[in-house]
């Protein structure tokens, strides 16, 4: 939407760093009300794009009725002083800020009332607006909804505000209630049922009531009121809160799940509240709602960005990685100044399950672009490489790695497989043993395991090399749990190279009567055998066949040591 996405993030930040002086502009004394509490309307927020002109219309009627219905007792900021202030933060003239936003700006202009709305199509070219009339800081206000019917854009603007009169005029009494609820509760319940009777839909009221019952224990009506203030105001996520802890405490599963569900409609991108929702639909055995609740956002509102992460957070917990992936790549599109290193590391772990190679490799190169030092994602790139390649990109990752922390194996052994795979041997054994060497005991099991893998093709045609697959099985003995599966395998490989190579020194031993070969052969029988018996319940049958030859072997072995290795005088 051009007129929303333009800054959201940035202007948010700016917001909050901004002096206050400059937020919004000084007039000439004459017309400074600087005395009064401020007021902000807000234009109402609608996702689609051809609907900002229509919102632009809307508020600014909705700004001038509610000018006339404060009559003096607030400054309204006006169209002119909104997008001044507007510009100062980055946003563009009649910027269209999500509610969210909305009351951001409004607290950084020293705003003490904000009326806030969203507007979307009722069907044809009519439209509805949401409206919600709270001050900055209170814990719950009053909403409103406003069909258009058959009138223009403008007189909407003017019925929603002139539905909202008996509210603004009740919230004098349910703010005194609200700030004398702890020292004064008689007082402030007086108060805040003098604001009902003026608007009987006041959710600040409704909800001081609740404060005061629980502060008296009771819990029936505390629930109540609770439930009254989240009626007359479905965004307090305060209301709602209270309801979901006083409904777990009753351990009334149905009506805790309904309301962390709309707990999270109206908060979707609050990480603690997001927690807690999901740890008690799991143990409720329900991960599908989140789900259901962030499909249901994305329909109303296709172009935030923050329904999408929660869906993402909805599908890691479902295992349904895929759809995980989708919805983060979904946000991405719409903001990506919202992609920070949890962004990255969601996105590139759930592409790693199946894994997705080629998803993997996009975000992790793109994660590594604009996060060069993080360790996670350095980490997450390496493993990309390793799946999808180039091999030799990943070899230049995983130095990166080894250097940022050479206790960390793990990378070195993920590179390692597809190394040996593609019988590039050489490159992978550094890696191996320097996993043997650092790794702790599961590191060492998989480093084994990899030296057991690089070794077996060098005991086939055509690349036979007995003494270099021998080599690297003896460090996998000596690397592996005896108590583990890899030791008896690598021992049986083990005895394997050592006697084959028995054939190839026997006859040179003979033709040369070479004490050294003599001794070289009889040391490879001799370490055979010990191989094949702690490797014999890998394959017992060949195993104790081969043990058989090594027997027939050693008496020859030994007369020609006997008859080589004469003592010189």
């Amino acid at each position: 939407m051009s007129l929303v996405r333009l800054a959201l993030v940035a202007a948010l930040a700016a917001a909050l760093a901004a002096p206050v002086g400059a937020q919004v502009p000084r007039r000439p004394r004459e017309q400074q009300v600087a005395t009064l509490p401020r007021f902000m309307v807000a234009n109402p927020y609608v996702t689609a794009n051809t609907d900002s002109a229509a919102a632009v219309q809307v508020g600014t009627a909705m700004r001038e009725r509610m000018t006339k219905i404060t009559d003096g007792a607030y400054n309204v900021l006006t169209q002119d002083q909104m997008n001044e202030a507007l510009k100062q933060y980055g946003y563009p003239a009649n910027a269209i800020l999500s509610l969210s936003l909305a009351s951001t700006l409004a607290k950084s202009v020293q705003a003490r009332a904000l009326l806030a709305s969203s507007m979307s199509k009722t069907g044809g070219s009519q439209y509805a607006v949401q409206a919600r009339l709270a001050g900055v800081n209170d814990e719950a206000g009053s909403v409103v909804t406003v069909p258009q019917g058959s009138a223009g854009l403008a007189d909407l603007g003017n019925r929603v505000a002139d539905q909202l009169e008996p509210a603004y005029k009740s919230m004098g009494d349910a703010k005194s209630c609200a700030d004398q609820r702890s020292t004064k509760p008689d007082k402030a319940a007086d108060g805040a049922n003098k604001a009902l009777k003026q608007f009987p839909g006041n959710g600040l009221a409704e909800f001081c009531l609740g404060q005061i019952a629980l502060a008296k224990k009771d819990a029936k009506e505390a629930i109540k009121h609770f439930q009254a203030a989240a009626k007359n105001d479905p965004l307090s996520i305060n209301a709602w809160a209270n309801l979901a802890e006083l409904y777990q405490a009753q351990n009334d599963t149905a009506n805790v799940l309904a309301t962390f569900r709309e707990m999270l409609k109206v908060a979707p991108t609050n990480q603690k509240l997001r927690e807690q929702a999901f740890k008690y639909f799991l143990n409720a055995n329900k991960p599908d709602i989140a789900k259901d609740i962030a499909d249901s956002g994305i329909k109303n509102d296709p172009y935030n960005p923050d329904f999408y992460d929660l869906k993402s957070n909805a599908c890691l917990f479902l295992s349904d990685f895929k759809c995980a992936v989708d919805a983060l790549e979904a946000g991405y599109a719409i903001d990506s100044t919202k992609a920070d290193t949890l962004f990255f590391t969601k996105i590139t772990v759930a592409a790693q399950q199946k894994p997705d190679t080629v998803r993997l490799l996009k975000w992790a190169r793109i994660a590594n672009q604009k996060f060069p030092n993080n360790v996670t994602l350095l980490k997450a790139l390496a493993k990309a490489y390793s799946l999808a390649g180039p091999l030799d990109s990943a070899m230049a990752v995983t130095q990166r790695l080894v250097q940022a922390n050479p206790s960390d194996v793990t990378p070195s052994l993920e590179l390692a497989q597809p190394l040996i795979t593609n019988k590039r041997q050489k490159e992978a054994i550094p890696l191996v043993q320097l996993a043997a060497q650092k790794g702790d005991s599961q590191a060492k099991e998989n480093a084994a395991a990899l030296l057991y893998q690089a070794a077996a093709p060098l005991l086939q045609e055509p690349t036979q090399d007995y003494a270099g697959a021998a080599e690297l099985l003896r460090s996998a003995v000596t690397t592996a749990n005896p108590q583990g599966k890899v030791y008896p395998a690598a021992n049986y490989l083990l005895g394997l190279a050592t006697l084959l190579q028995v054939p190839q020194v026997d006859p040179k031993a003979e033709k040369q009567k070479s004490c050294d070969l003599a001794n070289e052969e009889n040391g490879l029988l001799e370490e055979a055998e010990k191989a094949f018996t702690a490797g014999q319940s890998a394959n017992p049958e060949v195993a104790t066949r081969n043990l058989g030859i090594i027997a027939k072997y050693k008496p020859r072995t030994a007369s020609m040591i006997k008859a080589y290795c004469k003592k010189k005088k």
